[in-house]
């Protein structure tokens, strides 16, 4: 489903010309990624270019065999919004939109709004936000309800992929659980997963793991 060929990302500092090199990556439908490594070694970055947020020096990335890279600004920011579901660590929900209108706000220029509403009410129900919350802020929600937003705001598109960057990383461990619960079960029901963490727990949810480390990226576990 994404394949990943021998992709560098070049950086202009005294010290190095590239952030990692030749990476390369393959996800299967339903197969869940973890990515670790030490900070500052590019894994956010390689997340950014594995969405086309970011151009890459070298090499190619393949959604369902489309080159993404070769595609223009436009058509991958379409591609960003119709196929692939984002999670963060710092939720990035807008503070003057309610519940509903942040999880629907990434579609409102493709569907009606009535029907993403809908479907809204239907993905919040399904991470455990109920109906009394809709129309709160996201000011007024927890850690983890704010995450829980965001992984219905991350499906509201039906995503063959979901992207998350250190989902957990802000959440105690209880709601660390939740969200760990809730992503297995996209997994099982056919969603392509990579997570970047530094959590030893979350990553091991993964089919593999890889590390990026010393430029490079290498798997260092497989279930598969």
């Amino acid at each position: 489903m994404l394949k990943v060929n021998n992709i560098n990302k070049n950086v202009l500092n005294n010290s190095r010309s590239f952030l990692f090199q030749d990476v390369c990556l393959s996800v299967y439908p339903g197969e869940w990624i973890s990515i670790i490594g030490p900070s500052g070694t590019g894994k956010t970055t390689l997340l950014n270019c594995i969405a086309g947020i970011y151009t890459v020096d070298g090499g190619s990335i393949e959604l369902d065999g489309v080159p993404i890279h070769q595609l223009t600004e436009r058509h991958r920011s379409d591609i960003r919004r119709l196929q692939i579901g984002f999670v963060f660590q710092d939720f990035k929900l807008l503070p003057y939109f309610s519940i509903l209108e942040n999880v629907i706000l990434p579609l409102t220029k493709d569907k009606k709004i009535d029907q993403l509403k809908q479907k809204a009410e239907l993905l919040l129900d399904q991470v455990g936000i109920t109906k009394n919350y809709f129309h709160r802020l996201p000011s007024s929600l927890s850690g983890g309800e704010k995450q829980r937003v965001a992984i219905a705001r991350a499906l509201i598109n039906d995503p063959k992929l979901i992207i998350c960057d250190e989902p957990t990383g802000n959440l105690d461990n209880e709601n660390k659980k939740q969200v760990l619960h809730i992503l297995t079960t996209l997994k099982k029901k056919g969603h392509s997963i990579i997570v970047v963490t530094h959590d030893d727990e979350v990553a091991n949810e993964g089919d593999k793991i890889y590390e990026l480390k010393n430029y490079s990226l290498k798997v260092v576990e497989s279930k598969l």
